[in-house]
């Protein structure tokens, strides 16, 4: 009985040991399958770039891998390359010239310099591959284009700003830099003599140069400051980036308003006047134009008047005094016929309408007596040493 016990345990535990190690080998065997990649029995040399556009003056890189039965050592060239161009085969910091394949294929770099004066057109390049196992080779086309490195732009949603030669100008710019390489750009503004302009990055006002990622864009400031004497008219001011064989430019404009200011003054700047009680007098009067664009209309008028006075001014001469030039008026000032002899204060303004061109002049009269009463106080005293002679005449004998 306990023999037959025993056969029907071991019968039972001989298939679950089985089971047991067949589960315990089954992820070996599936990882061995999974990791196991079939070797070709020759040599191959791939790229999964095996054509590009390229510009003049530029470089192109290919990553190339190389297969093939384990141990193979492959030997590496590179064919068909144009004068003037040069290329190389580098791995690990090294030109390489041949190859041992090893359980992971080896991957090595093409490299190729495209000189600038190079003619547009179609290339084929081609790195040939000979190994004990065979020989491949690997066409490489190369398209020459002067579009194929991308472009750089230079734009402004304000081109032209305007106002008066007081004012300081800043325009917004933006360099958008569409190329595959980062660029870093000169910046220069050049506008009118006697201006400064000066053109920097908007995020760092120290900087003459502006450094652009590939397929980025970046800001720049262009500040003008005009020549405070610039007459109204419409300056162009250019601006320029250059870097990585490219130059752009923007042309940018300001628009002089012009500046409006005006002096009133005396011809020979003497603010002294003098006059008589009551009788008028001609003083003659300077505008001058101290900006930058015509005063036209100018008017004068009168500010604080003694009472009793009365002041006119004569036609201006002129309706437009240029910049820097002057117009004459006369006033004629009638002092009152009451004034006393002394000195009397008076002021007078000129204004062009429209603009805040203003100024204002203090004049000082000195006013005399009138001669007729000079001549009424000699007649009192005539009359009175005549009337004392009369008296003394007729009642001096008595």
């Amino acid at each position: 009985m306990r023999s037959a016990r025993r056969w029907r345990v071991t019968r039972l535990l001989i298939p679950m040991t089985g089971l047991v190690l067949l589960a315990g080998a089954a992820p070996v065997l599936a990882q061995e399958t999974e990791t196991t990649t079939p070797r070709p029995d020759r040599v191959q040399i791939t790229t999964p770039f095996a054509g590009v556009a390229v510009e003049p003056g530029s470089s192109a890189t290919f990553s190339i891998t190389v297969n093939g039965p384990i141990g193979d050592r492959v030997a590496l060239s590179l064919e068909g390359l144009p004068d003037g161009w040069t290329g190389s085969l580098r791995g690990g910091g090294f030109e390489v010239s041949q190859v041992v394949i090893e359980a992971a294929a080896p991957v090595i770099d093409l490299e190729v310099e495209v000189p600038e004066d190079a003619e547009e057109g179609d290339y084929q390049l081609t790195v040939a591959a000979r190994a004990d196992s065979g020989n491949t080779e690997l066409p490489i086309e190369l398209r020459l284009t002067a579009a194929a490195g991308g472009s750089v732009e230079l734009t402004t949603d304000s081109p032209e700003l305007r106002d008066s030669a007081d004012t300081t100008f800043n325009f917004d710019l933006e360099l958008s830099n569409d190329t595959p390489r980062e660029q870093q750009f000169q910046l220069q503004a050049v506008g009118p003599e006697g201006w400064f302009v000066e053109a920097r990055p908007t995020t760092d006002t120290q900087a003459a140069t502006l450094t652009v990622p590939p397929g980025e864009s970046a800001g720049l400031t262009v500040e003008v400051r005009p020549n405070p004497a610039a007459p109204a008219d419409t300056y162009p001011i250019l601006v320029q980036a250059a870097g990585g064989g490219q130059q752009v430019e923007a042309e940018l404009a300001v628009t002089i308003t012009g500046s409006y200011a005006l002096t009133l003054t005396t011809p020979d700047e003497v603010l002294n006047a003098e006059g008589t009680a009551g009788q008028p007098s001609d003083v003659a009067l300077l505008v001058v134009n101290e900006g930058t664009s015509p005063l036209l209309g100018v008017e004068l008028t009168t500010g604080t008047v003694p009472t009793g006075w009365d002041v006119t001014f004569s036609e201006l001469g002129v309706t437009e005094i240029l910049p820097g030039e002057s117009a004459q008026v006369t006033a004629t000032i009638t002092p009152s016929g009451e004034a006393l002899a002394g000195d009397y204060r008076l002021t007078v303004s000129a204004s062009a309408p429209d603009t805040d061109a203003t100024d204002e002049l203090e004049l000082r009269m000195t006013v005399n007596t009138s001669p007729l009463w000079g001549l009424v106080g000699v007649a009192v005293i005539v009359l009175a040493f005549a009337g004392l002679a009369w008296v003394f005449r007729r009642y001096g004998r008595r």
